[in-house]
């Protein structure tokens, strides 16, 4: 008999899924970087009804093996393209080559097809009493399993590394673009990818301990619970977040999509900028011209302030401003605009008559915790600290 508990959290999981699926599709049709996420849900979906065939369809099994084995190869490369999705430069598309990602789906196939019309006795031996089983047809297909099952793992860990790399490179591209990314960062990308690998090693290590020790060394119960935070975390993110570079001009993002085609760009101002006609004095007039602008006008009051609204002021092409601040200023817009909004809060943090937070929104950013972070980063010390060092210095010097 199953465990109720695990019964009752892979109900939850599969009534999200089927509760969000369709609003996503629904979504689908405005923006297509819903669909990889729809088909990383139901892949998951049918891995996730195990127990349910267990108990209720065991006479099923055979079919549900034969399915459920190809969806273990579509997880990667749709959580994959999704990642991708929501960091593009431009707005993500489906085409042909793409395909390539799914290269381990034909033979995961193959092998399912030989799960499917494999004698049921010899399917009932194998896959659920767990006996060992010497004909040539089993051991070529426990043999194709085990090969398989590696080259997912291999899978697995690649994606991991590429979506990691991914996420260093996208954050780092929106600090060229805006000056606020509250929303825009996706750190719940982290939470979930560590939600994932704990997930399938669990999963691993069950599978190992069982059929090693023909005991569980981790509960079912941990596998089912992380399968489950798994699945809310992306559907619960996955229908709020939007792209990132959602709101910044085509210049822009053709831009950084062209510093982007070569994944192991590292992004050194030398290397982006080595084909730009913008020279040094150029770029030293321009770095003066913002500054001037920054002074009298104080743009970086504008929370939404860009890299484009910048740009459409100063009647100056984005990627010029962009290669001034890296090459001359040595920063990117994000702690140029930044810089200057700290600037801005040092007398209204010294003369302590407000909240740290409404300092924060009187300066331009859109967060008490971004406020921080960049007060801490330009003078090393909090508001607080900072304060209390400037009334210390005016004490000794009085």
């Amino acid at each position: 008999m199953a465990d109720p508990i695990v019964m009752t959290l892979t109900l939850i999981m599969i009534g999200q899924i089927l509760l969000s699926v369709p609003v996503l599709l629904t979504r689908a049709k405005e923006s297509v970087i819903y669909l990889p996420l729809v088909l990383f849900l139901f892949a998951i979906c049918i891995l996730a009804i195990l127990p349910l065939v267990h108990v209720q369809f065991s006479s099923g099994y055979q079919i549900y093996s034969a399915i459920a084995f190809p969806s273990l190869f579509v997880l990667c490369p749709s959580l994959w393209f999704y990642v991708e999705g929501v960091t593009a430069e431009k707005p993500w598309e489906l085409n042909i080559k793409q395909a390539r990602h799914f290269v381990l789906l034909l033979p995961a196939v193959l092998v399912s097809m030989m799960i499917l019309f494999m004698p049921k006795d010899m399917h009932t031996a194998i896959f659920i009493d767990d006996l060992e089983v010497l004909e040539p047809f089993a051991i070529t297909l426990m043999v194709s399993l085990l090969i398989m099952i590696l080259l997912w793992l291999g899978q697995c860990v690649y994606t991991f590394f590429r979506i990691t790399r991914r996420l260093v490179t996208y954050r780092k591209q929106l600090k060229n673009v805006f000056s606020n990314n509250e929303g825009k960062e996706l750190k719940w990308m982290n939470w979930l990818l560590l939600v994932a690998i704990s997930t399938w090693l669990f999963s691993l290590v069950t599978v190992l301990t069982s059929n090693l020790f023909d005991s569980f060394l981790f509960s079912l119960r941990a596998e089912s619970l992380l399968s489950l935070l798994l699945v809310w975390s992306l559907i619960h993110f996955g229908l709020q977040q939007k792209p990132g570079f959602v709101g910044s001009n085509d210049e822009v993002t053709e831009d950084l999509a062209s510093q982007n085609d070569n994944e192991d760009s590292t992004l050194d101002a030398p290397t982006k900028y080595q084909r730009s006609a913008l020279d040094t004095e150029q770029s030293k007039r321009i770095a003066n011209k913002i500054n001037d602008i920054m002074e009298k006008e104080k743009l970086y009051l504008d929370s939404s302030l860009t890299l484009q609204k910048l740009s459409n002021y100063v009647a100056i092409s984005p990627n010029y401003i962009s290669q001034t601040l890296n090459e001359t200023l040595s920063m990117n817009f994000f702690d140029f605009i930044n810089k200057w909004r700290i600037e801005a809060a040092k007398p209204k943090i010294l003369t302590n008559q407000d909240t740290v937070l409404n300092v924060a929104l009187a300066v331009g950013f859109n967060a008490r915790s971004s406020f921080y972070k960049a007060f801490k980063q330009e003078t090393g010390k909090t508001p607080s600290e900072f304060r209390k060092q400037y009334s210390s210095t005016l004490k000794t010097t009085n």
